[in-house]
């Protein structure tokens, strides 16, 4: 960043009319202040958004890139004022961002940089619930997650030597991972990061090493943690802490008590808020495990003085502090069963659950018995016995708060779309929207709305 930074200021003073590096200070200003949360620079700095949105417009207007790098510079103050809490501000940016590109792309529909901005939110749009669509309507919004996909994946594989191939990757593998549920989705991903173009990147690049651990999470833990063990980054790039994060889960998910010091090195040395909660979750459940029920109360209370809960994970953990102040623990072989499971060590996690007196647990476990063998068994492709104890999970926990009856749902909706009983799976996915909890919302709710879009358009 110190060199970005220096060169940055040499191509100004050598070129004071280049205003290029007018859009690269507002990147390193974005990248600074979201992988660090860096409140402190965010409000330095934001009052300058409106000096470089006014610089650059004294550029060539024939050009595709005077649009482009007005909305690059909205969206990248927009994603940033979601971090601290400035929500109609952002609005009103994204809402700005989102006509400038697409005027833009009616203009100049060669130019494909803007394919990643566009596309992110395309995508987006084609996950909000059906309910606030009036203003997506009265806004002049529209998009498909298939649509922002398309676009994405056509900047990445028809630009040539794109100053933008690292960025377009991410965005990709985002949409793809979080917004699309295709099982060759983690291998097709991967194969990007094997090509000689990102391979390197994927090595040397934080970004893109922690996107690519991401996706080996999905398919082998052990590769994962191998990965991640081995990435050696120059002392002079910025700090990316949450590949630390990442290993530490990793090595949890294989019950390695190892996994401990890289959580506590992420909620030490990360500066920001986000999967704080969460890291101490983590290492109080590694505690929890070996028996150790005094560190796991005293961890999950220091859960409730932590970090912020933006994030679905975060919230997670705090309602689990919040009840262990009320005198709840876990149950021991349903922690470890999801702890395997979360690492693909299925028949660890199946061994768990065979081990619980189901007769004895309360009926809170006994749902999450229920849901969790549904999970085992789903991943084993062993779909007869995943249903079954899906169906019980939902009639279950659909009067309850626990999101456990809502993913199941989704599950189920997902594994009739595979078997395409696009009937069953449309009732499946409607049911899931249909339920109140509060629990992961969000992320289950968004899978929910995208599958019921796929299945809908293959009734048309």
């Amino acid at each position: 960043m110190d060199s970005a930074q220096y060169l940055i200021r040499l191509e100004q003073k050598k070129n004071p009319s280049n205003l290029i590096p007018v859009l690269l200070v507002n990147y390193y200003d974005f990248i600074e202040i979201v992988i660090h949360e860096n409140e402190a620079l965010f409000e330095q700095k934001k009052e300058e958004k409106k000096t470089r949105l006014n610089l650059w417009k004294q550029g060539p207007k024939n050009s595709p890139w005077y649009l482009s790098g007005q909305a690059q510079i909205k969206l990248q103050w927009a994603f940033t004022r979601v971090l601290f809490d400035e929500y109609f501000t952002a609005a009103t940016e994204i809402n700005s961002a989102y006509h400038i590109l697409e005027e833009n792309k009616q203009l100049y529909p060669e130019f494909l940089a803007d394919n990643m901005g566009i596309g992110i939110l395309h995508a987006m749009i084609g996950v909000i619930p059906d309910q606030y669509q009036w203003a997506l309507d009265m806004f002049g919004f529209y998009g498909s997650i298939e649509l922002g996909v398309t676009e994405i994946k056509k900047q990445l594989e028809e630009l040539e030597n794109d100053v933008f191939h690292a960025e377009a990757l991410f965005y990709y593998s985002f949409v793809r991972m979080n917004l699309q549920t295709d099982a060759i989705r983690f291998s097709e991903l991967l194969q990007y990061y094997e090509t000689d173009l990102f391979k390197n990147g994927g090595q040397q690049s934080p970004l893109l090493s922690f996107s690519k651990a991401v996706i080996l999470l999905k398919i082998d833990n052990d590769e994962a943690i191998h990965f991640l063990q081995n990435l050696k980054f120059n002392e002079e790039q910025a700090k990316f802490h949450y590949n630390t994060f990442l290993l530490g889960q990793a090595l949890l998910y294989q019950l390695n008590p190892a996994s401990t010091k890289y959580l506590e090195d992420y909620i030490k040395n990360y500066p920001g808020n986000n999967y704080k909660k969460t890291a101490l979750q983590r290492q109080a459940w590694s505690q929890f495990i070996i028996g150790d029920t005094l560190a796991y109360q005293r961890l999950m209370k220091k859960v409730l003085h932590t970090g912020t809960e933006l994030l679905d994970a975060d919230k997670s953990a705090k309602k689990e502090a919040l009840a262990v102040e009320e005198g709840y623990l876990p149950n021991v072989h349903l922690l470890k069963s999801r702890i395997q499971f979360d690492g693909h060590y299925y028949k660890g996690a199946l061994m768990e659950l065979n081990h619980m007196d189901l007769s004895q647990a309360q009926s809170a476990d006994q749902l999450e018995y229920h849901y969790r063998k549904g999970r085992i068994y789903h991943e084993m492709h062993r779909y007869p016995k995943a249903n079954k104890a899906y169906n019980v999970a939902l009639n279950k926990g659909k009067d309850q708060n626990s999101y456990y009856a809502a993913n199941a749902s989704l599950k189920m909706g997902e594994i009739a779309e595979e078997e395409k009983n696009w009937t069953k799976a449309k009732q499946y996915y409607k049911t899931c929207l249909s339920l109140d909890f509060s629990e992961y919302r969000r992320g289950i709710r968004a899978k929910a709305k995208a599958g019921l879009q796929r299945v809908e358009r293959m009734m048309d």
